[in-house]
C-alpha cells in the first residue's frame, strides 16, 4: 500500500524527484507535488477496490469513539495537555452520529471531569502554578488556556444538559477573558502566552456562547482580525502571515459573530477559498499543500458563512424588488463547493476500517484518529444540508440578536444532500438477476423431466422464486434503509461545530441568564 508521509519542503531531492522530472519535464517539481502524486496513487488504489465504498460505517465509528471514553491508546500519552480536546472530539463525533445521549451517565461523568479542569477566579485550588484562575486547563492541574477553554465549553454544550451548563463559572470566565485581552485587540492563549486569530476566535466564541460578550471584550477585535487578511484573500494567524485554512475559519467565524463580515474583502476571500478544493475533492489548508480531511470542516464552514452573507444581501435586494412590484422567484441552490466530491474524498478515501473499528484519517492509507474523525464528520455534515447557511443568518443580520439561532433543518428536507447509493442498488439488482437466471435455468431443466412432475416442480420453483425474491427485496430494503441512515450525519452549526439542536438548546439557556454588565466588569 502507498503511504503518505509528512513532507519537509527543505529536504533534498530523492529518486522520486528524478523519476517525476523524467515523466513531466515541463512541470515544476517540488516536494509537495511529489507527495501529491503519491496521494493520487493512493486514491486510484482506493477507487479500484470495493473497500468502504460510499458508506459511513456508523457502528464501527461509534465503537471507535466510545472506546475512547473509557480508555485511549498509549500513543496518546504524550497529549496530556490535550485531554480536553480529545474529550470534545470524541463526544462531538458521537453526537453527530446521534449516539451520545444514550451513553450511560455521560452528563455526570463529563461534567465532573471537566469541572476538575476549571480554575476558579481567585485561584483557591490545589494547582501550584495557577496564575489567577478562570477558564479551563488542557489537562489535570494545568493552568487556564483560551483554546482549551473553548474545547471545554464546546464539550459541555455537546452534552447539552443543565448539569453540564452549570459546570461553567461565567463570572470567573469573563474575568479570565478580560485578563487575556491585548492592546492589539486580540486575546492571548494564557498568561504570558502568544496571541493570534485562533486564540481570538476561541475567546469570542466562548463569550458569545455564554452570553458574556460585552463592548469591552469586543473592543479592537474586528480591527485585529481584519489586519490578518492577506493579499491572497485568506487569513493568517497574525498580520503578514501566510493565508491558512484554520486561521481563515477562525477570523471569518469571529467576524461573523461580531456582525462584521461586510468589512472584509469577501470577493478576494471567495476567490482564494475556491482554489483550495483540489481535483481529489478534499480541501487544502494553504496554497500548494496537500489536502487534509480536517479542512473539510475548516474550509467548508467558511464557504457556508460567506454564502450566508451573500444570501442575506440577495434577500434584501429581492425584498426591495418585490416592494417595487417585480416578480421575484426563489431559487434553491446548492453550496459553493463540490459537495459530492468532498464527501467522496472523506468517506471513500480517508475512512480507515478494520474488523472492529472505523474512523477517518488525514490522508488515504493513514491511520484513523479522533481529531480527523470528528472534523471529517463535521465536514460531511456541512456538505449534506444545502440550507445549513440559514442557521447563522440570525447571527449575522447585523442586529446582534440571538432570538432564533437555529432555524429547523430536518433530514426530510428536500434540500438534503446525500451520497448516491446507486452503486449498491446496482449490485443488489445484479445479484437478483443472477438468482432469477439460475432459477429460470432450473425451471428449464425441470421442464425436460417427465410431465407428471412438471406441475409439482413448477409449483416448487415458483414458491422458491417468490421466497427468494421476497427475501432479496427485504434485503434490498434493509440495505437501502441502512445506507440512508449511515449516509446522514446530524447537521452542525458552521460557526461552533456543535449539533444544531444542542447549539440552540445551549444558546437559549445562557441567553435566559443575566448578561455580564458594566457592574460586573468594573469589579
Amino acid at each position: 500500500m502507498s503511504t503518505i508521509e509528512e513532507i519537509d519542503t527543505d529536504e533534498t531531492f530523492t529518486s522520486d524527484y528524478i523519476n517525476a522530472r523524467n515523466d513531466e519535464v515541463d512541470d515544476i517539481i517540488t516536494a509537495t507535488t511529489i507527495a501529491q502524486k503519491k496521494m493520487e496513487s493512493s486514491i486510484f488504489e482506493k477507487l479500484n477496490t470495493t473497500e468502504n465504498g460510499n458508506i459511513i460505517e456508523k457502528k464501527k465509528i461509534i465503537g471507535f469513539l466510545s472506546n475512547g471514553i473509557e480508555k485511549i491508546p498509549t500513543s496518546h500519552q504524550g497529549l496530556d495537555s490535550s485531554k480536553v480536546w480529545i474529550s470534545f472530539w470524541i463526544l462531538n463525533g458521537m453526537d453527530m452520529l446521534d449516539s451520545l445521549d444514550s451513553y450511560p451517565n455521560i452528563s455526570n461523568r463529563t461534567s465532573k471531569y471537566l469541572s476538575l479542569l476549571q480554575n476558579d477566579e481567585n485561584g483557591n485550588i490545589t494547582r501550584e502554578n495557577n496564575q489567577g484562575g478562570g477558564g479551563f486547563g488542557g489537562g489535570n492541574s494545568h493552568t487556564s488556556h483560551v483554546v482549551s477553554t473553548f474545547a471545554a465549553v464546546s464539550a459541555l454544550y455537546v452534552i447539552g444538559t443543565e448539569e453540564s451548563y452549570k459546570t461553567i463559572d461565567r463570572e470567573a470566565m469573563y474575568k479570565f477573558l478580560m485578563r487575556m485581552k491585548t492592546k492589539e485587540g486580540a486575546f492571548t492563549s494564557e498568561d504570558g502566552g502568544e496571541f493570534d486569530s485562533r486564540t481570538t476566535y476561541c475567546a469570542i466564541a466562548v463569550a458569545s456562547m455564554l452570553n458574556i460578550l460585552t463592548p469591552e471584550l469586543e473592543r479592537g477585535v474586528v480591527d485585529f482580525l481584519l489586519s490578518c487578511q492577506t493579499y491572497e484573500g485568506g487569513f493568517g494567524a497574525y498580520p503578514f502571515n501566510e493565508a491558512h485554512g484554520g486561521y481563515t475559519f477562525c477570523s471569518v467565524a469571529a467576524l461573523s459573530i461580531l456582525n462584521s463580515l461586510d468589512k472584509i474583502d469577501i470577493n478576494s476571500l471567495h476567490r482564494w477559498l475556491t482554489f483550495r478544493q483540489s481535483n481529489d475533492g478534499g480541501f487544502e489548508g494553504r496554497t500548494n499543500k496537500l489536502v487534509d480531511t480536517c479542512y473539510s470542516y475548516w474550509q467548508g464552514a467558511v464557504y457556508i458563512i460567506i454564502q450566508s452573507y451573500f444570501n442575506y444581501y440577495k434577500k434584501q435586494e429581492d425584498l426591495k424588488a418585490s416592494e417595487g412590484g417585480e416578480d421575484v422567484k426563489v431559487q434553491e441552490e446548492g453550496l459553493l463547493f463540490n459537495q459530492s466530491k468532498l464527501q467522496e474524498y472523506v468517506i471513500r478515501f480517508c475512512q480507515q476500517s478494520d474488523k472492529k473499528y472505523s474512523g477517518f484519517s488525514d490522508h488515504p492509507h493513514r491511520g484513523k484518529d479522533y481529531y480527523h474523525t470528528c472534523y471529517g464528520l463535521s465536514g460531511i455534515s456541512l456538505s449534506q444540508y444545502n440550507e445549513i447557511g440559514k442557521t447563522i443568518q440570525s447571527l449575522n443580520t447585523f442586529t446582534n440578536t440571538f432570538e432564533q439561532p437555529s432555524p429547523p433543518i430536518t433530514k426530510k428536507s428536500t434540500n438534503t444532500f446525500t451520497i448516491s447509493i446507486n452503486n449498491n442498488n446496482n449490485n443488489n439488482n445484479n445479484n437478483n438477476n443472477n438468482n432469477n437466471n439460475k432459477n429460470n435455468n432450473n425451471n428449464n431443466n425441470n421442464n425436460n423431466n417427465n410431465n407428471n412432475n412438471n406441475n409439482n416442480n413448477n409449483n416448487n420453483n415458483n414458491n422458491n422464486n417468490n421466497n427468494n425474491n421476497n427475501n432479496n427485496n427485504n434485503n434490498n430494503n434493509n440495505n437501502n434503509n441502512n445506507n440512508n441512515n449511515n449516509q446522514l450525519v446530524e447537521p452542525v452549526h458552521p460557526i461552533y461545530n456543535i449539533k444544531l439542536s444542542k447549539c440552540e438548546k445551549g444558546l437559549k439557556y445562557f441567553y435566559s441568564l443575566n448578561s455580564i454588565g458594566k457592574s460586573n466588569q468594573t469589579k
